[in-house]
């Protein structure tokens, strides 16, 4: 009975090892992808990356400018909730964009986003939160946050289960 509760908690750390990257959404006007694409460049204090020369600059159009910025952002804070709303002009996806060139690093979690900063210009904090210029999302159902929820719940029902065999028994 151990073993099987042994194998159960092996299979829940590393069932659920996917990528969340954040991404500006299709036919979102371009001012709005531009106000993103500030917003998070300003928090991250550095988007050379996407800038004329830079790994990231090509495809050189505003969309996927806008959706290494507010990926970079949505990494570097942790994916915390709301981190990836930027007043609806952005959302999750568990899938890389197709236009990422080779050479071009695009952060898939936290982990991966490089250093964060903890402060900017004296006592500033450099991740404040979910952007400060429209509202945070509350759920994204499109995002993986319901495999997430749906894969504790089976976890927890599934280790009652066993300890109440391992109690019958």
């Amino acid at each position: 009975m151990r073993l099987l509760l042994g194998l159960l908690f092996l299979l829940a750390l590393t069932s659920y090892a996917s990528a969340t990257y954040c991404l500006c959404r299709d036919g979102v006007a371009e001012k709005d992808l531009q106000t993103s694409i500030d917003y998070a460049c300003g928090v991250l204090g550095d988007c050379n990356p996407i800038h004329e020369k830079g790994p990231c600059y090509n495809p050189n159009d505003i969309k996927s400018h806008c959706d290494w910025a507010v990926n970079t952002y949505f990494q570097r804070s942790g994916q915390v909730d709301g981190s990836c709303n930027f007043s609806g002009t952005a959302t999750s996806s568990p899938t890389l964009p197709s236009t990422v060139v080779t050479g071009c690093i695009y952060p898939s979690s936290p982990g991966t986003a490089g250093t964060t900063p903890t402060t900017g210009p004296p006592g500033t904090p450099m991740f404040p939160g979910p952007p400060a210029f429209g509202p945070a999302g509350v759920f994204d159902p499109s995002g993986n946050d319901a495999l997430s929820l749906l894969t504790s719940i089976a976890l927890t029902l599934g280790f009652s289960v066993i300890a109440l065999l391992e109690e019958a028994m």
